[in-house]
Protein backbone atom coordinates (compact mmCIF):
# COMPACT_ATOMS: atom_id res chain seq x y z
CA UNK A 1 0.00 0.00 0.00
CA UNK A 2 1.41 3.40 -0.72
CA UNK A 3 2.77 5.84 1.83
CA UNK A 4 -0.05 8.27 1.41
CA UNK A 5 -2.75 5.44 1.26
CA UNK A 6 -1.63 4.55 4.44
CA UNK A 7 -1.48 7.63 6.24
CA UNK A 8 -5.34 8.26 4.86
CA UNK A 9 -6.52 5.42 6.72
CA UNK A 10 -4.65 5.68 9.60
CA UNK A 11 -7.14 8.26 10.67
CA UNK A 12 -9.46 5.95 10.99
CA UNK A 13 -7.99 4.04 13.45
CA UNK A 14 -8.94 0.33 13.00
CA UNK A 15 -10.09 -0.68 9.72
CA UNK A 16 -12.52 -4.09 8.80
CA UNK A 17 -13.03 -5.79 5.56
CA UNK A 18 -16.12 -7.38 4.26
CA UNK A 19 -15.93 -10.65 2.45
CA UNK A 20 -15.13 -9.46 -0.62
CA UNK A 21 -12.16 -7.48 0.34
CA UNK A 22 -13.80 -3.98 0.83
CA UNK A 23 -12.47 -1.96 3.43
CA UNK A 24 -14.76 -0.35 5.99
CA UNK A 25 -13.78 1.77 8.88
CA UNK A 26 -14.22 -0.27 11.85
CA UNK A 27 -18.03 1.29 13.43
CA UNK A 28 -19.02 0.69 9.13
CA UNK A 29 -19.61 3.98 8.84
CA UNK A 30 -17.26 5.09 5.97
CA UNK A 31 -16.61 3.06 2.73
CA UNK A 32 -13.07 3.81 2.27
CA UNK A 33 -11.73 1.21 -0.65
CA UNK A 34 -14.32 -0.84 -3.07
CA UNK A 35 -13.14 -3.88 -3.34
CA UNK A 36 -10.79 -4.59 -6.76
CA UNK A 37 -10.60 -7.75 -8.38
CA UNK A 38 -13.66 -9.18 -10.69
CA UNK A 39 -16.40 -8.65 -9.01
CA UNK A 40 -19.47 -7.44 -11.47
CA UNK A 41 -21.85 -6.16 -8.80
CA UNK A 42 -21.06 -4.43 -5.56
CA UNK A 43 -23.46 -4.35 -2.85
CA UNK A 44 -22.59 -1.54 -0.28
CA UNK A 45 -22.97 -2.86 3.37
CA UNK A 46 -25.87 -1.86 5.06
CA UNK A 47 -25.40 0.87 7.59
CA UNK A 48 -22.42 2.82 5.32
CA UNK A 49 -22.84 6.41 5.67
CA UNK A 50 -20.20 8.05 3.85
CA UNK A 51 -18.20 7.13 0.59
CA UNK A 52 -14.62 8.37 0.92
CA UNK A 53 -12.95 10.04 -2.36
CA UNK A 54 -11.17 7.51 -4.24
CA UNK A 55 -13.14 4.95 -2.57
CA UNK A 56 -13.27 2.85 -6.49
CA UNK A 57 -10.45 3.93 -8.30
CA UNK A 58 -8.39 0.70 -7.57
CA UNK A 59 -4.70 0.56 -6.01
CA UNK A 60 -2.01 2.38 -7.55
CA UNK A 61 1.66 2.10 -7.23
CA UNK A 62 3.20 5.07 -8.65
CA UNK A 63 1.10 5.77 -11.92
CA UNK A 64 0.12 2.47 -12.70
CA UNK A 65 -2.75 0.20 -11.79
CA UNK A 66 -1.70 -2.61 -9.91
CA UNK A 67 -5.35 -3.65 -8.55
CA UNK A 68 -7.52 -1.97 -10.56
CA UNK A 69 -11.61 -1.63 -9.64
CA UNK A 70 -13.51 -3.76 -12.15
CA UNK A 71 -17.01 -3.86 -10.54
CA UNK A 72 -19.88 -2.86 -13.44
CA UNK A 73 -22.61 -2.51 -11.06
CA UNK A 74 -22.95 -0.86 -7.71
CA UNK A 75 -26.19 -1.52 -5.03
CA UNK A 76 -25.61 1.57 -2.80
CA UNK A 77 -28.04 0.96 0.80
CA UNK A 78 -30.36 4.29 1.73
CA UNK A 79 -28.52 4.29 5.01
CA UNK A 80 -25.73 6.21 2.60
CA UNK A 81 -26.15 9.79 3.23
CA UNK A 82 -22.68 11.87 2.05
CA UNK A 83 -20.20 10.87 -0.95
CA UNK A 84 -16.99 12.92 -1.08
CA UNK A 85 -15.27 14.68 -3.77
CA UNK A 86 -13.77 11.74 -6.32
CA UNK A 87 -15.39 9.13 -4.90
CA UNK A 88 -15.91 6.71 -7.77
CA UNK A 89 -13.49 8.93 -10.03
CA UNK A 90 -12.07 6.51 -12.67
CA UNK A 91 -14.08 3.54 -12.18
CA UNK A 92 -13.94 2.80 -15.63
CA UNK A 93 -15.42 -0.62 -16.13
CA UNK A 94 -18.89 0.81 -13.89
CA UNK A 95 -22.02 0.61 -16.10
CA UNK A 96 -24.75 1.01 -13.56
CA UNK A 97 -25.48 2.45 -10.05
CA UNK A 98 -28.29 2.41 -7.79
CA UNK A 99 -27.70 5.56 -5.57
CA UNK A 100 -28.79 6.07 -2.14
CA UNK A 101 -32.11 8.17 -1.84
CA UNK A 102 -30.53 10.45 1.00
CA UNK A 103 -27.76 11.92 -0.32
CA UNK A 104 -28.03 15.62 -1.23
CA UNK A 105 -25.67 16.47 -3.55
CA UNK A 106 -23.35 14.32 -6.47
CA UNK A 107 -19.89 16.22 -5.16
CA UNK A 108 -17.03 17.49 -7.60
CA UNK A 109 -15.77 15.21 -10.06
CA UNK A 110 -17.63 12.29 -8.00
CA UNK A 111 -18.46 10.06 -11.28
CA UNK A 112 -14.93 11.42 -13.39
CA UNK A 113 -13.93 9.41 -15.88
CA UNK A 114 -16.35 6.77 -15.40
CA UNK A 115 -16.18 5.87 -18.56
CA UNK A 116 -18.14 3.10 -19.32
CA UNK A 117 -21.59 4.55 -17.49
CA UNK A 118 -24.28 4.48 -19.44
CA UNK A 119 -27.60 6.08 -17.58
CA UNK A 120 -27.81 8.03 -14.37
CA UNK A 121 -30.65 8.53 -12.27
CA UNK A 122 -30.46 11.02 -9.96
CA UNK A 123 -32.65 10.93 -6.81
CA UNK A 124 -34.74 13.36 -5.59
CA UNK A 125 -33.29 13.84 -2.31
CA UNK A 126 -30.19 15.37 -4.30
CA UNK A 127 -30.54 19.05 -4.98
CA UNK A 128 -26.76 19.93 -6.22
CA UNK A 129 -24.71 18.50 -8.76
CA UNK A 130 -21.31 20.07 -8.10
CA UNK A 131 -18.40 20.67 -11.06
CA UNK A 132 -17.28 18.09 -13.14
CA UNK A 133 -19.64 15.59 -11.21
CA UNK A 134 -19.72 13.86 -14.02
CA UNK A 135 -17.22 15.17 -16.45
CA UNK A 136 -15.52 12.49 -19.17
CA UNK A 137 -18.57 9.43 -19.18
CA UNK A 138 -17.85 8.97 -22.17
CA UNK A 139 -20.60 6.06 -22.74
CA UNK A 140 -23.09 8.33 -20.59
CA UNK A 141 -26.06 8.37 -23.09
CA UNK A 142 -29.33 8.73 -20.43
CA UNK A 143 -29.71 11.17 -17.64
CA UNK A 144 -32.27 11.26 -15.22
CA UNK A 145 -32.91 14.87 -13.18
CA UNK A 146 -35.59 14.73 -10.39
CA UNK A 147 -37.32 18.47 -9.42
CA UNK A 148 -35.31 19.12 -6.85
CA UNK A 149 -31.94 20.43 -8.23
CA UNK A 150 -30.83 23.64 -7.40
CA UNK A 151 -27.44 23.86 -8.64
CA UNK A 152 -25.51 22.14 -11.57
CA UNK A 153 -22.16 22.86 -11.57
CA UNK A 154 -19.97 24.18 -14.58
CA UNK A 155 -19.03 20.87 -16.43
CA UNK A 156 -20.90 18.86 -14.42
CA UNK A 157 -21.35 17.09 -17.90
CA UNK A 158 -18.27 17.64 -19.67
CA UNK A 159 -17.05 15.49 -22.32
CA UNK A 160 -19.67 13.33 -22.77
CA UNK A 161 -19.43 12.52 -26.02
CA UNK A 162 -22.26 9.49 -26.61
CA UNK A 163 -25.13 11.69 -24.32
CA UNK A 164 -28.35 11.82 -25.88
CA UNK A 165 -31.13 12.82 -23.42
CA UNK A 166 -31.30 14.74 -19.82
CA UNK A 167 -34.53 13.68 -19.00
CA UNK A 168 -36.03 16.30 -16.60
CA UNK A 169 -39.71 16.67 -15.01
CA UNK A 170 -42.56 18.25 -17.01
CA UNK A 171 -42.39 22.22 -17.28
CA UNK A 172 -38.70 22.40 -16.00
CA UNK A 173 -36.95 22.37 -19.07
CA UNK A 174 -36.75 26.43 -18.92
CA UNK A 175 -35.24 25.84 -15.10
CA UNK A 176 -32.68 23.09 -16.18
CA UNK A 177 -31.33 25.01 -19.50
CA UNK A 178 -30.72 27.76 -17.31
CA UNK A 179 -28.73 25.67 -15.11
CA UNK A 180 -26.74 23.60 -17.26
CA UNK A 181 -23.74 24.41 -19.46
CA UNK A 182 -23.98 26.28 -23.05
CA UNK A 183 -25.21 23.97 -25.59
CA UNK A 184 -26.77 21.41 -23.00
CA UNK A 185 -30.14 22.49 -23.54
CA UNK A 186 -30.51 20.47 -27.00
CA UNK A 187 -30.29 17.26 -25.13
CA UNK A 188 -33.57 18.21 -22.41
CA UNK A 189 -36.59 16.10 -23.17
CA UNK A 190 -39.62 16.50 -20.52
CA UNK A 191 -41.05 13.57 -19.05
CA UNK A 192 -44.58 13.44 -20.15
CA UNK A 193 -47.01 13.38 -16.73
CA UNK A 194 -48.42 9.94 -16.27
CA UNK A 195 -51.99 9.71 -14.66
Amino acid sequence: MEERETQYYEQFGETIQDEYGALYSADGVWLLAAPTGRHKTYRIKEGTQIIAHYSFMGKFDGDMYIAPCNIEDVVMPNSVVYLENEAFWECQELKSIMLSQYIKKIPCYCFWRCLSLESIVIPNSVTIIEEGAFMWCKSLRNVYLPNSICEIGEGAFKSCESLETIYVPHGMKEKYSKMLDDGMDKFIVEQPIFN
